[in-house]
């Protein structure tokens, strides 16, 4: 990336912007505009927002909607306006409710004859009794029941001025009858009915509001842009940032409009976005990143290759079985063909999906794994297809080996981390520090050998003396060289000085590679609980309702444990890639995605 300032004069500042714009390759640094046409457009799209909010996403669009942007803009105000009033009527569905269940048992009464009772010199008052206050108010004089249940009284009393109430709960009756409560709350529900029946003639045109959001989107941030660039005088000016090889077209565009520009590389304080270019083969696995929505600093590495290798290896492990790998096969075929069809383009997404299931296919087939079922593991076809030393169905020396692939691939993955750390800082000065790494690599590779020896068989994997030498040396090397900045002796003291991060970091690296097991683990359950479904089902028997109660159980059964299988992947496929692996590379995942200033295209 090179860092890119653009000046241009106060006067012309709108028009230079939109020159940019349509430019679309520079990403501006964030600008911090004001104003009051920015205000408005931001009220503007908050309110086509709720608009959209409110419409159902599942409504036809047929006919797309109004065609001006102003009457878009009108339709979402009156969405708005008959949304405000749904939820103005059902405020008084739910008041005029609560105000039914406090009437309703004293039955249907005009509050109007008690008010003119009152007039007439007759204090009529209702109260709630329990029952023993209903015992205690039974000698009072003009008291006269209206309801009884098994708690409470319901009674009518004539005040004549030495009504001793005692405690109890009074009732003041409404304004209205409950007959006619009930009429309003009939009422604002058929409202509330007819105006839902309008919002949903309305939801047609949600496509169209959506288009105009992502117009105003983009008017929000052109003002953003103009009113907030930094003046000096009637000299405005923004930064910004663009890919080194499209530096030659921003001095043209530039140059052919007037602007000043200048050009040099980034600051260390600048926050560069960061723009990860890679062949159609390995940017396959970009959903994956689009779904974590992690971003590798610019100053970090794109772990894209090694990322889709490894997951693709992990996800197989973990779904385990190469039925499983059929129902997510067929998907991703017939997604490719689809997307195919109608696009011209096949989807990225459904790539991935295909060449993770294919994966599995081809795992699940090498261990006889087949639906967890161990009769299409014997078939002679599917047979002949296993690995014995890796089967599923094998014996306690297959589990032994799957651990022992489990600890080698994380061997492997954690040693690239360093072999790549240590070509990295071969480009750095002082370049010796680049033996720390060797190091680490070092270390890594002798817990191999301890991890071995203690989580499997201590007999069958004995740790070699040359072992105790790779720890040892290997944490000499981290001592010697992880701190060297120019001066060997200042370096050495300032590695032995940080002796318990260094080995709190060592014990991190051997639980790191323990951490890998959970390859087999999960493999394992989902093994054992397709196993366990296919065991209930077959105890059903072979009449009807048996037949019918295997099917249902089996297709429950496999179901959840495909939707726990892919639950798994993400816990712990992309984990042991996002945490372990990019721990050891040193990565933060601090980065911004380059997102150049662009007219945005409209569906």
């Amino acid at each position: 990336m090179k860092k890119v300032v653009l000046v241009t004069t106060e006067t012309r500042k709108s028009d230079s912007i939109a020159k940019l714009r349509d430019f679309g390759l520079l990403h501006i640094e964030q600008l911090a505009g004001s104003g009051e046409r920015l205000e408005e457009l931001k009220k503007t799209r908050d309110m086509v927002d709720r608009a959209i909010f409110t419409l159902s996403p599942d409504a036809s669009e047929e006919g797309g909607g109004p065609s001006s942007f102003d009457a878009a803009l009108e339709l979402a105000r009156r969405v708005n306006r008959q949304a405000e009033r749904i939820r103005e009527l059902s405020d008084d569905v739910e008041r005029f409710d609560r105000e039914r269940e406090q009437v309703v048992p004293w039955g249907d009464f005009d509050p109007l004859v008690i008010a003119e009772l009152k007039k007439r010199g007759i204090a009529l008052r209702l109260f709630e009794l329990s029952a023993d206050q209903a015992k205690a108010a039974a000698t009072v004089k003009n008291l006269f029941p209206v309801r009884t249940t098994k708690s409470v009284r319901y009674v009518a009393v004539v005040d004549d001025g030495n009504l001793d109430i005692g405690g109890w709960k009074e009732f003041l009756p409404p304004e209205t009858s409950l007959s006619e409560i009930e009429g309003v709350i009939k009422d604002r529900r058929s409202q509330i009915a007819h105006i839902q029946e309008e919002l949903d003639r309305l939801s047609a045109s949600r496509g169209r509001l959506v288009r105009v959001l992502d117009e105003l989107n983009g008017m929000v941030q052109f003002e953003n842009i103009v009113t907030g660039m930094h003046s000096e005088g009637t000299i405005v000016y923004l930064k910004g940032f663009i890919p080194e090889k499209r530096s030659e077209a921003i001095k043209k565009m530039a140059t052919e409009n007037g602007m000043g520009i200048i050009i040099t590389n980034p600051d260390d304080e600048d926050q560069v976005p960061t723009l990860v270019e890679n062949p159609k083969a390995i940017s396959i696995i970009q959903p994956v990143f689009g779904m974590l929505g992690t971003i590798p600093g610019y100053h970090e590495r794109d772990i894209s290759l090694f990322f889709l290798i490894f997951f693709s290896i992990f996800f197989a492990m973990i779904i385990g079985d190469a039925g499983y790998g059929l129902i997510f096969l067929i998907p991703g075929l017939l997604g490719m063909r689809s997307g195919k069809k109608k696009t011209g383009k096949v989807p990225t997404a459904m790539v991935l999906l295909t060449v993770l299931s294919s994966c599995t296919v081809v795992w699940g087939a090498i261990t006889g794994t087949w639906f967890g079922s161990q009769f299409l593991a014997d078939l002679p076809p599917i047979k002949a297809l296993t690995i014995p030393a890796i089967a599923s169905f094998g014996s306690e020396e297959s589990s032994q080996m799957i651990k022992f692939i489990c600890f080698v691939l994380g061997t492997i993955h954690l040693s690239i981390a360093h072999i790549w750390n240590f070509m990295t800082e071969l480009r750095k000065k002082p370049k010796i520090r680049a033996f720390a790494q060797l190091g680490w690599l070092s270390m890594v590779l002798g817990l191999f050998y301890l991890v071995l020896n203690l989580v499997l068989d201590a007999e069958k994997f004995p740790m070699p003396t040359y072992s105790i030498y790779m720890l040892i040396g290997g944490l000499a090397a981290v001592f010697l060289f992880g701190q060297q900045e120019g001066n060997f002796i200042k370096g050495v003291i300032k590695g032995i000085g940080g002796f318990l991060t260094t080995f709190l970091d060592s014990i991190s690296a051997f639980s790191d590679i323990i951490s890998y097991i959970r390859l087999f683990a999960v493999g394992l359950a989902t093994v054992e609980i397709a196993k366990s479904f296919n065991a209930m089902a077959s105890g059903l028997g072979n009449d009807v309702v048996g037949i019918i109660g295997s099917v249902l159980i089996l297709l429950l059964g496999h179901g959840l444990n495909l939707a726990m299988g892919a639950l798994s992947v993400i816990v712990h496929g992309i984990r042991l890639n996002v945490l372990e692996f990019s721990g050891h590379l040193g990565m933060e995942w601090t980065g911004v995605a380059y997102d150049p200033f662009r007219k945005k295209e409209t569906k």
